[in-house]
């Protein structure tokens, strides 16, 4: 397949969601109602918790700090959840047996599904910044930004492979995946999404280096909040790379050997 005719049809499965995703404006309406209630929200907490001692670091507050977190973890959501929803989507209308008979390749077929997420998570990351710009809290905070979007850009793609195991787990059970579920709530909790992993007791800040969002999470706030560089953030970046070195390749294998057992047992296309 061409790289013209891989665009195509990246494009075509973009279309098929935006239609679905995009025909619903009330939803849409209630989605930047959402956002614009857990800026608010967190903007007041932040009152609450004033300068506390383990945000010393970083330029600006709680709010700043959290806001952050909101912004990475929206996106993450968007790239665990994709994969598993058009799987099930494409299962219950009985085109998933289609898609695959035909020549384009699984990695295709993953891109394009996962553009039209990324688009409603960077709507609402957008809302998230303008919301929080309009307190008047951001200005002095935000900088850097190629250097921040290369460390959430790997931290997506890791987030993406958790998706894709998430994807291989229904192809198989037919049912909801708990897995990417417990995923996201730990790395909320671990990485640091909404509070400093400083706060947790000694045992859980060993086990959040195990957790490939800590560094992104870290890596950007350095980047954005303490005017970090490259020197700061690179054992970060290296950090990100060799996480994705290993479970995107594993994450695609398992897909793959998934969707060829269904293909075998006869499986692929039942609800």
């Amino acid at each position: 397949m061409t790289g013209m005719a891989a665009l195509n049809r990246i494009g075509a499965l973009s279309r098929r969601d935006a239609i679905i995703e995009f025909g619903y404006t009330f939803q849409l309406f209630l989605r930047f109602v959402n956002v614009a209630m857990s800026v608010v929200m967190f903007f007041f907490l932040s009152r609450l918790v004033g300068q506390a001692d383990q945000l010393s670091g970083y330029r600006g507050g709680y709010f700043e700090f959290a806001l952050i977190g909101l912004v990475v973890m929206g996106y993450s959501q968007a790239c665990v959840n994709s994969f598993a929803q058009s799987i099930q989507r494409a299962q219950g209308t009985g085109t998933l047996e289609i898609l695959l008979a035909t020549s384009t390749r699984l990695s295709t077929l993953l891109a394009g599904t996962l553009v039209v997420p990324l688009v409603l998570a960077s709507i609402d990351a957008s809302f998230f910044l303008v919301v929080g710009a309009a307190l008047g809290t951001l200005a002095s905070g935000f900088e850097r930004f190629v250097l921040a979007g290369s460390l959430m850009a790997l931290t997506l793609c890791t987030f993406a492979a958790v998706g894709i195991f998430s994807a291989a787990i229904i192809v198989l059970t037919k049912r909801g995946d708990p897995f990417s579920t417990l995923v996201l709530q730990a790395s909320n909790l671990l990485a640091g999404a909404v509070f400093p992993v400083a706060v947790l007791p000694d045992a859980l800040q060993v086990l959040s280096r195990f957790v490939p969002a800590f560094y992104g999470l870290r890596g950007v706030r350095a980047v954005l909040l303490s005017n970090g560089g490259f020197a700061e953030v690179s054992t970060d970046l290296a950090i990100l790379c060799a996480f994705n070195l290993v479970m995107l390749p594993a994450a695609t294998w398992a897909l793959s050997r998934s969707l060829r057992t269904a293909k075998v047992t006869g499986t692929l296309g039942n609800r």
